[in-house]
């Protein structure tokens, strides 16, 4: 098997299983509150999870069919967390944090504002010390299959715990790209009209090419 080719799930081996398959975007505009004194909204969005991504976690793989995770929103209150640490708590679906899942993963969006603690999430995405997503899930089921030589568990259904903010592992692809505020729709919305992943693949291009330039400088005599 060749890690390479997947995506490495981020965090310590603890009660939760973690993986993750997503990217980040920064959302950020400004507006003028009642005060007259300057107000930034600002959003962090992307996807937590992407199904049908073969996901390597302390040497064990995981594998998550569509729509393994149901209604994010529903029961307990989901956390967003620093590295998977308990003890940072940015926000909780009763607080700022929006999950929504598609038919492309668990999509997430986090309302910044004001607040010290989601501020500093966002400042973590924007100077690209954390651009990647993780989650914490119970795995329900035990159903095995063998991908290139690896003992692969498929995810039919699992449970969200939290959601966390890490700096590399939960996917390659993680990125972070600043939008007006005023462009984004809801959730929902933005997720099946496919901006989130459209976005992403204007952020890979752009990375893609922003290393094709430096290797040519690299190159010159």
């Amino acid at each position: 098997m060749i890690k390479r080719d997947y995506e490495i799930a981020a965090g310590r081996p603890l009660d939760l299983e973690y993986g993750g398959g997503g990217f980040v975007t920064a959302v950020d505009g400004k507006s003028i509150s009642a005060t007259n004194e300057e107000e930034v909204r600002q959003h962090l969005q992307g996807y937590a999870l992407r199904w049908r991504s073969l996901i390597e976690q302390a040497g064990r793989y995981f594998y998550f069919l569509p729509h393994s995770i149901k209604n994010p929103m529903w029961g307990e209150p989901k956390r967003l967390l620093f590295d998977h640490n308990e003890g940072e708590v940015i926000a909780t679906t009763l607080s700022g944090l929006q999950l929504y899942c598609d038919d492309n993963g668990l999509a997430m969006r986090l309302v910044v504002g004001d607040n010290p603690v989601r501020r500093k999430a966002f400042e973590t995405v924007k100077n690209g010390e954390r651009t990647a997503l993780s989650v914490g899930v119970l795995m329900h089921g035990d159903e095995y299959v063998e991908i290139d030589d690896a003992r692969v568990r498929m995810v039919r259904s699992a449970t969200l715990q939290e959601v966390s903010l890490v700096a590399a592992g939960a996917c390659r692809q993680a990125f972070c790209g600043l939008i007006e505020a005023e462009d984004a729709r809801s959730l929902e919305e933005d997720a099946n009209s496919f901006k989130i992943m459209n976005d992403g693949a204007a952020h890979k291009f752009l990375k893609a090419l922003g290393n094709l330039l430096e290797a040519v400088r690299n190159d010159r005599p």
